[in-house]
Order: C-alpha cells, then structure tokens, then sequence
C-alpha cells in the first residue's frame, strides 16, 4: 500500500508486522471473469490440497493448481495455474453468484451453492457426480470429528431447505441419503458440534439438537428487525410433524428422550433410500428409547424456568474500540419460563428500544462461529453502520462468559485458536494457543469507506488480561488509494478454509538460522559444511506454519497467518532500533522502547521449541540494541545512569549472547575477539545488526579513556557480564566451544588491567580491582599465550608470575614463577610493585619445589645477592629439596663464594657440625689478615683500640663489649667478631680447632689481634702468658680477674651460665691470681699499680698466702695499700686458730663420751670366764 508523502522521517519506512497476525499472499490478478468485465468479484474461496477454488459473483467456480514458489523467488507466494473454469448448474439466476464452496475430502466430493442451487462434483477436478436441489444454504459439518472418523461412514452435512432442514450423508460412491428433516426453514448458517447446531436464518438465531429434534430460540440478528418475533424461551420439538416454527412455552415431550451418544450419532441409523429431493417424511437416525426418569440434559428446562425475553444487542455511541463486557452471571426467576442471559453492558434501555425502533431497518447477516467444542460464537446488531456484538453461548444455550464488540456490524468472522484458560493450569505439554476473533468490517471516516480487519482476543474475559484491539496491516495488498495502512478500499472477504495449510515464513529462517557473524577477526573459510546444511533444515522447521483462513480483496487472495512470536516482537525491535528523529538506516537505538519490551516478555514462558528460540532471539537482541545505546552515547562523552547500566547488564545476562559479539563492538577488547574455523556463530538477525553497527560506526575513533565514560559505562558493565560468563564455564546448557572462554579470560584480563593501572603500588586489598586481578590470573585461564603478552605489555611480572603459577605446567611453574622474580628482583619495571621482599619469597618458594637443579641455580644466585638469606636454601632441613652440607659448601664456593662464611657459621653455630670449625676459622682468618695486609689504616683501627681502651679509668667495658659498641662498618671487623667468638667459645663443637696452625699465621700480628693471640695460649695452657697480654697488651683488668675465675675457658664468649665442670679448682684458681698479682706489681703506671693491686688483694685476698704476698710486695709501699688484705688474712688465721681450739675440744669430748659409752658396755656384758684345760 502506497503512502503520500510525509515529512516524518520514519515515513519511509516499512511498517512493522507486529499484530498478532500478517499477511502473505496466496494468489494476485486472477482472471475472474472470462471475457474480462471488471466488476465481477469473488464470493467464496476454498483451498486443499494444492487446488484453490474460486468461487465469483459471475456464477462461476475457478479451479487453479497451487504451484509451490521457486526457491529465491522474493514473492515468496505460489503460481496458481488455472485448470478449469465452471460455471455449477442453477435453474434462475438470483445474482448471488457462487455462494458457497463446501470440500468434502474425506469422500472426495465438493457441494457448490451457486444462486441458491446445490451441486455435486468430484474432487479434484470438479466433474459432477449427483443431481443438485435447490437450497439457500449448504454446511454444518461436524467439527469434533476428525479426518479419518470421517471418511469410515461418509460425512453428514446440513442442506437449509424453504421450509425445512434435512442431514444427508455424502459417502465415495453413493448418492446422497436423508438422515433426518428438522422443521426449521430458511436456514443461512450452521455450525454444528455432535449433536448441536447453532443456526440462523435472516432473522434469529437459534440452538438445535439434531439429535432430538429440538430447538431453543436465542437472540434475534437485529434489534430492529421488525420480523424477529419473540423468540427464546422452552426447547420446542420440531420435528416433521410439528407445525413448523410453533413455539412452545411448555416442556415438550419430545424432552423427555435422551440424547444420543457421539457414536450413535456417527452411525445415523438407517436412513431412507428416496433420495433426498422425496416429500415424504425423513428417516430418522435411530429409534428413541425411553430416558430414565431423573436425568436431564442441556435442552431440557426445569418447569419452573423458561425464556422471558430476548436480549437487545448494545450500541456504542462512540466509534473506535469498545472494551470487552465481562462475564454476566445466570440468574434465575419465580416465573415458569426459564429467563434469557442479561444483555451485555451498554445495551439499550426499554425507552431506547423504544426510540430504536423509528430506525430504519436493514438486514444484518447472521454470522456463527464456534470457538470452542463446548460454544458458539454469535453476532448481533442493529445497522451495519452500527457497533455490532459477539456473543457466546454454551451448549445448552446459555452465555457463557462476557461479550465482545465490533467498531461495526461485520461483513465475515472467524476464529482462530483453541484458547487459553486463564484458570487451569498449563502442562509442559500442552500447546495451548490464544483465541482470536478476526472480522471483516466497514470503516467509514468522514466521506471516506474503508474496509478492515479487527481482531480480539475471544478467550480473554476484561480484567483477566489485555484485551484490547487490534487492526490487520493490510500493506501488503498495495491499495493505493487507502489512507492507511490498516485498511483498503474495496471490500474484504474471508472464511476458514477446509484443512490447514503448511507455509514457510523466510523472515523466521532470517532471523533465527545460525551465521557466521563477519567481523574484522572472521576466518576466510565460506565452505557449507554438514552442520550448516543441519541448521538450516532445523530453521526451516521452525518456520513452518499452518493457517486456515484466507482474506480476499479484488482480484487478490492472502493467507492470514498467526504472526509468530519472534517476528511479532523483532518487529518491536526494528521500531525501537532508530530514534523518530533518524533517517531510519542508522542505527540509533531508542532506549524506552526496548526496556518496555523486555518487560513485556520478562517471565514468559515458552510453549514450544520455536517460542524458545524466539525469546531468546528477542532478548538477545534487545540486549545488543542496549549496549550500542550505551556505546553511541558513551562516544559522545555522556556519564549514564547506573539505573540504565543496570538494565542493559541484566538484559545482556538474561540473553546469553555470546560474548565475542559484545566485545566486536568496543574499541581495544575487539582484539581479543578469538574465533576458531566456524567463527562465531549467532542468530542471523542479530549478526546483520551488528555488522551494520560495525559498518556505520567507526570504533578505532571512539574515545577510550580509562577514567572517563568508555571506562565508567562501559568497561565496568561488559567486566561483570565476562565474569558472568566466566562463572557459567561447564554448564551443561553453554557451549563448549573454547575461543569463546579464550576470548573471555583474555577481555576480562585486559579490563581488568585497564582499571588497575591508576592504583597503589603495592599488595591487594580486599575488594579491589586488584583483588580481582589476583583472583583471576590464580585460576585456571584459557588464554596461555594472549595472557602472558598483556601481562608483559602492562609491565605486570608479579602478576605475570602468579598467572604462571595457576595456568603452567606442574614441570613449567617454577622456572616460569622464579624467572620472573629474579627480572624483578634485578631491577626490571613491575608496574604493580606487589612483590614486597622478594628475596624472602624467592626463599619460601624454592623450599616448596623437588627441582634440585632448579633450587641450586636460585639458592646460588640468591645467595651471592643475600649471602644470609641465600644461605637458608641449602640448610632448610623442612625444604623439599635437602642438601648435605658437604655438597652445599662446593656448590657454594663454586657458584656464591661469598656466602661460603655464612654457609659456615650456620653449620658450625645452627647445626653443631665440628667439622667445620677449622674451615670457618679460616675464612675468618683469610679476611682479617687479608685486610691487615693490604690496609695500614686497619692495623692503626686495631692498635688505637687498644690504646684508647688502655687510657679509660675504670669502671669500664670488658674490651669484647668496647670493640662491640664501637664496631666499625666492615665486614672484615664483623669476621674478627665472630672469629673472637668461635675461638673463645669453650662447646665442644667450636673449641675443636687447630691451635698451632691457627697460632702460627696470627703469630706476626701478634700486635693488631692481642684478643686471639690472648685465647690461643690459654688453649695451650700458657696461662701466664696469657694473663700478662690481658694486663699489659689491652689493659682489661676485669677480663684478666675472670681469666683465673673460669681458667680461661672462654674470656670472649657470650654471657651466660657456665657448667660447674668448666670452672678450676680453687688451688688452680690460686695460681692464676698469683700470676695475675704479678703481673700488676709490674704495671708502669704507679698509680694504676697500686690500685689495681690493692683491689684484687681485697677482693680476692683468700687465694693468696700472706707470706708469698708480704714477699713480692715492695718494702715501700704503705700498710694502708693493702692493709684490707692484712685485716683479712689476720682475720682468717684467728678465726682458724679459733676453729682449730674448738675442733681439738670438740674432738676431746667426743673421744670422752665414747670411753664412758665402752665401760658402760663392759659392765653390762659381764665378765667372761673360760676353763682352761
């Protein structure tokens, strides 16, 4: 359908197929009539089996082969190729033309009612078979039987007489039998399920049952149909002996007979052989019996009820689209009639019947449908100009649930779908279907008369859904002249054809078949494979519909197909894909549009494997429409909303699109787009889109700053929606197609590196981006190598050594892990700064791994770097990896010479190994000589040590403590510490050393190292030696006075408890003092000769002898000096003289006591007397 021109931009545009049901053509420019008048139209269509049969108000029936479409053809619609033109026998000419065409398959047989006469003919080809009668109507097929009940007993159909309605039987092979006359003439429609028909003839409509003859009046066509009578009330008899249309107000006694069951009913019983064009009464389907008493049906009425009155349909002062009345409750009444259903909401009152009647009356046609197996659908009305009423009544002629209302008395209705009720619950089997009203009518606006479709929901009561109407898009139909797109000029025809038609909608195989989306990174490899061909089919399948009813206008014949859902909301979705103010090609998606969508859809269920795929398809795209909105406002430096963030995450988790086609649209993460040899592969209308985008947008120009809206709207969002994929790896219901997770790691890596670069140097704290940097690279990542080079290109090696740790090989992670460390160790930038003391992790690393060679390499390097901590590899005796001590000492002298001492120190101070004692003392030799040698400056170090120790008064520092405050910052000085200490030592484990070769290569520096030299000859036993270096050589007097305390066993070693086995004995201890006591009468400075001299006589007088020391001490020297020795040592001789006196007495009497104690024995034993022989 053209449009005149608009200046609105989406003028141009085709209209979306959005309702609930499109248009698709069937057949154009049929040649109706013969010698090509124009105002012929069409009157009917039928459609089976590849034949379309036309049916003109020319009185002729044209049969065409249906052709299916070529494959590529854009008509998408089949050739019809005319086989015959047939004009069916009538005996006048009513000019009604063919009026209608009822297909019999299943007996192979059509009747045509061509100016009110009815015909036979054989199907296909439309040769006649029996002699026709006339009849006004021909129909009433039972549409609870299915195909092949049908065809075992032939098909009962309905032929309205004048006066009269008879069922006949159509069979193969003979001529059509009488079953049953029913006294109800002029019958124009019929639908009928079982034993129940639903009738009109151009007044009123009623309910049969063929079964018992009955009737039960309903509701008149037109409240101004003067002609309409009273009808309803009681079910009347009629059968032929009935005086025709007598209606009865009682209950008639043809009630009282049940009625027949369905297979009963499907053998009619024995039928009469005249024919059916006979005068004579017809046979009836099978004799009546009896009905036990208490049993009713739906025809039969209590006596207390019956019909009062007919119900007026409403009328709507307002055009447009009345709401659906609701449900209107039974109620019942004293009287004895059984009272007519309420009429429906807006009907008019009896003043309003009463001015309604001044209208001009014009004939309505009667239309029925049955929606259902247990209801029909009726329409009532007063002009055609007039809004018209659909009402539903049950099998026993009650309504049964609420109203529905046309814009205007229509011209044809149908109904499609079984329905869906709202109050029982659906299996995962059932597929249900909604129930759909569609109808023909006029609209009529100003001086303008269109013709449309309207079409409702039937199963939908108001309140319990959306029941809104809707117009078919008759677009399609290319009306030139019409003012819109949801209506045409000339009138419109429809029906339900006799059995559903298969057809195949290239839009779903469009949208859903799966393609390779064709990006920067796609392979070059466009063979078809296996898989393709298997797709394809799988689509086709689905694109596979079946439809019923045809629409005609013109010379012009489409099917009317349920719109499928993925097309009906994709059209949504090209609506919402540009804004009102585009040109309609670029894509500028408009967000308000798509959320309502997503709405819409949000907890819908699937029905069946195409409504799945379709949802999916529908969110997926919605999705994608959302992030490009992000993305396209994002490019113009606009900070969104986290609120619209939200939703466009949500959207993208909801339709699990692959994440390669998100990262295709985002500047720096396309490239890490990985696809394998069938690249990616999505939906083929979500693949157009974004190649579209891709095409119409230039990402390399896109602002990609971290800190501005690329990082804030986008990285953040596509971050989470990777973890969520990331989070979904081994589902059972997720590809397994590993370029997506490469592709995923890497992104995520690569986003997450991108936002951690402005953050502290330092460890993670919890929380953190680099938390989840962490997190990540310590899993398992599908992306080795890509992984690795983003690492190294961000200057991540602390990171790029955890990622080594948690993806390499077990043989792989620590050279990998320890590789790393040691570039960061020696310098090389580590952007993160994570890596805090590296040389103690490089430590605790190389004690966890079994790779010997591996820990020697890294042990010696550490230990060349930290000779302390290095050294810790080798004697770790909770490593992995245990070296002997032996080995470790080569290893070391050959690869870290210098943690050799270290190595040392520990085995002989840690570990205890004596053996090595020797070997240590060495390399403490070997740096203080080799220091002494080559530096004069360190020979004066040591002597004016020794010098200014000398000149300090007491009290003072032992000289260990003073060399130790004062340590000078060498290492050469801290190896005559610890050599002082080894030597001084007096455990077995240190004191095993080679006296005289250590003796004899400190001998000519017997000057600078007094202390050894002072340890040594107390090793040998030269004591007094030793004694006069500590008094003369360092002046430590204190040292000196422990010396003859401990014996010299350790003068150096550390304070603390010594064992009682290591001290002398006292007379020991008194020659040592002697010659200590000497050599402090020879020190030169008097002063500190007296004192000194003075103070060990005090302190220590008890070891010396007086007489040994009034011998050595000079003649002229005062008393006073050492009169404190005197006192005590005089002291000591009285208190022993004292002693002695008590010890001779105490002797004394115990030598009296035990004298006293033997006499006493004497006497008591008594003398002995022995006789001498």
């Amino acid at each position: 359908m053209a449009e005149e021109p608009s200046s609105h931009p989406l003028a141009t545009r085709s209209s979306p197929e959005d309702g609930a049901f499109i248009l698709r053509k069937l057949a154009s420019d049929l040649p109706l009539s013969a010698d090509g008048e124009s105002d012929v139209r069409i009157t009917v269509v039928e459609v089976w089996n590849g034949n379309l049969y036309v049916g003109t108000s020319a009185a002729e029936i044209i049969h065409f082969v249906l052709l299916p479409a070529e494959p590529g053809d854009p008509s998408e619609s089949p050739t019809a190729i005319q086989a015959s033109r047939l004009q069916p026998t009538f005996t006048h000419d009513a000019g009604v033309g063919v009026q209608q065409v009822l297909l019999l398959p299943s007996v192979n047989k059509a009747c045509i009612l061509c100016n009110n006469f009815l015909s036979f003919y054989q199907l296909p080809e439309l040769s006649p078979v029996f002699r026709g009668v006339p009849c006004t109507w021909v129909g009433g097929v039972d549409l609870n039987l299915a195909g092949d009940e049908a065809e075992e007993g032939g098909v009962v159909v309905m032929i309205g007489l004048k006066n009269k309605t008879r069922l006949i039987r159509v069979t193969q092979e003979e001529n059509p039998r009488v079953l049953r006359t029913l006294e109800y003439g002029g019958c124009v429609v019929s639908v009928r399920r079982d034993s129940f028909s639903c009738a009109a003839d151009t007044h009123s409509y009623a309910l049969l049952d063929v079964e018992h003859n009955q009737k039960i009046g309903l509701f008149p066509i037109s409240s101004l149909d003067p002609d309409a009578g009273g009808v309803g009330g009681a079910a009347e008899d009629i059968t032929t002996t009935a005086p025709a249309h007598a209606p009865s107000r009682s209950v008639s006694s043809a009630s009282t007979h049940p009625r027949g069951t369905q297979e009963e009913h499907k053998g009619h019983g024995r039928s009469t052989s005249l024919g059916i064009f006979g005068s004579s009464g017809a046979a009836t389907l099978r004799p009546e019996s009896p009905r036990p008493p208490g049993q009713r049906y739906g025809f039969d009425v209590p006596e207390s009820l019956s019909r009062s009155m007919s119900p007026v349909p409403a009328r709507s002062p307002e055009r447009g689209h009345p709401e659906r009345t609701s449900s209107l409750p039974r109620t019942t009444s004293p009287s004895p009639d059984k009272p007519l259903p309420p009429p429906p909401e807006g009907a008019p009152t009896h003043e309003e019947g009463e001015i309604s009647q001044t209208q001009v009356f014009v004939p309505l046609k009667p239309h029925l449908a049955s929606p259902s197996p247990n209801e029909f659908l009726l329409t009532v009305g007063t002009t055609p100009s007039e809004p018209g009423v659909g009402m539903f009544v049950n099998l026993d002629g009650d309504m049964c649930r609420g109203s529905i209302q046309f814009s205007c008395y229509p011209d044809a209705v149908v109904v499609d779908g079984s329905g869906i009720d709202l109050s029982a619950s659906m299996g995962p089997d059932m597929d249900a279907e909604e129930g759909y009203v569609l109808a023909a009518v006029r609209r009529q606006e100003e001086d303008q008369v269109g013709y449309g479709v309207e079409i409702q929901r039937w199963d939908v009561d108001a309140g319990e859904g959306d029941s809104s109407k809707e117009w078919l898009k008759l677009t399609s139909m290319s009306d030139a002249s019409a003012e819109s797109e949801e209506q045409v000029t000339t009138p419109l025809g429809m029906r339900t054809v006799v059995e559903p038609s298969e057809l195949v909608l290239p839009a779903v195989t469009e949208k859903l078949l799966v393609k390779r989306l064709k990006i920067a990174s796609t392979p070059t490899n466009e063979s078809q494979s296996s898989q393709d061909k298997a797709d394809l089919e799988f689509t086709q399948r689905l694109a596979k519909l079946q439809t019923r009813n045809v629409l005609w206008s013109g010379n012009q014949i489409y099917w009317m197909i349920r719109n499928p859902l993925v097309t009906r909301l994709d059209a949504r979705l090209e609506q919402a894909q540009s804004t009102p103010t585009g040109d309609g090609v670029r894509i500028q998606p408009v967000r308000r549009l798509l959320e309502q969508l997503l709405g819409d859809i949000r907890g819908q269920e699937p029905r069946n494997e195409a409504e799945y795929l379709g949802l999916l398809y529908v969110r997926q795209k919605a999705s994608i429409l959302l992030f490009m909105e992000l993305i396209l406002r994002s490019s113009t430096n606009i900070i969104i909303f986290e609120n619209e963030k939200r939703i466009t995450e949500q959207a993208l988790k909801e339709g699990e699109i692959d994440p390669r086609v998100v990262l295709s649209l985002l500047p720096i993460l396309n490239a890490e787009v990985v696809q394998g040899p069938d690249g990616i592969q999505i939906s083929g209308g979500i693949a157009t889109l974004v190649e579209q985008f891709l095409q119409q947008n230039n990402l390399a120009a896109m602002p990609a700053t971290i800190n501005g809206p690329f990082g804030d709207n986008l990285l953040q969002l596509v971050k989470r929606y990777l973890q969520f994929w990331k989070g979904r790896k081994g589902d059972g219901s997720v590809t397994s197609d590993e370029c997506l997770f490469k592709s995923v790691d890497a992104a995520l890596l690569h986003i997450l590196l991108l936002l951690d670069q402005d953050s502290p140097k330092g460890p993670a704290t919890p929380t953190s981006i680099r938390a989840e940097l962490n997190d990540l690279v310590d899993n398992h990542v599908e992306c080795f190598d890509r992984a690795v080079e983003l690492l190294e290109s961000f200057k991540r090696l602390y990171l790029l050594s955890r990622f080594y740790q948690g993806n390499s090989k077990t043989s792989a992670k620590p050279p990998n892990v320890l590789a790393t460390w040691k570039r960061i160790l020696e310098g090389e930038t580590d952007e993160g700064g994570e890596l805090i003391d590296g040389e103690t992790e490089v430590r605790k690393y190389l004690s966890r791994i079994r790779d010997q060679s591996l820990v020697e390499d890294y042990g010696a390097w550490l230990a060349n770097r930290n000779p302390k901590l290095g050294v810790l590899v080798f004697a770790d005796d909770h490593g992995r990896v245990k070296f002997e001590p032996t080995h470790a000492v080569v290893l070391l002298k050959e690869k870290a010479p210098g943690a050799v001492k270290e190595y040392l120190e520990y085995l002989v101070f840690g570990k205890k190994h004596t053996q090595y004692v020797n070997e240590l003392i060495a390399f403490y030799l070997d740096i203080v000589i080799n220091e002494l040698e080559s530096s004069p400056d360190s020979r004066d170090i040591l002597l004016q040590t020794y010098e200014t120790y000398r000149i300090l008064h007491p009290p003072k520092p032992t000289y260990r403590q003073f060399i130790t405050d004062n340590a000078v910052p060498a290492e050469w000085w801290n190896s005559r510490l610890r050599l002082l200490q080894l030597l001084g030592s007096n455990q077995p484990a240190t004191s095993s050393y080679d006296v005289p070769t250590i003796l004899s290569r400190l001998e000519p520096y017997e000057q600078e190292l007094v202390p050894e030299m002072i340890i040594l000859n107390g090793r040998q036993g030269r004591h007094q030696e030793a004694i006069r270096l500590l008094t003369h050589g360092l002046g430590d007097f204190d040292t000196a006075i422990s010396y003859c305390l401990l014996g010299g066993s350790s003068i150096f070693r550390p304070a603390g408890y010594i064992p009682q086995e290591e001290i002398p004995s006292r007379d020991e201890q008194a020659v040592l003092f002697n010659y200590l006591l000497q050599e402090f009468l020879a020190l030169q400075d008097l002063s500190q000769r007296i004192e000194r001299t003075g103070e060990l006589l005090e302190r220590f007088g008890g070891w010396f002898d007086v007489e040994q020391v009034l011998n050595l001490i000079p003649d002229e020297w005062s008393v006073d000096i050492f009169s404190g020795f005197l006192i005590q040592a005089l002291r000591g001789l009285v208190r022993e003289k004292s002693e002695t006196t008590i010890s001779k007495a105490l002797a004394g009497s115990q030598n009296l006591q035990i004298a006293a104690e033997l006499v006493d024995r004497v006497e008591s034993v008594g003398p002995t007397v022995e006789r001498v022989q």
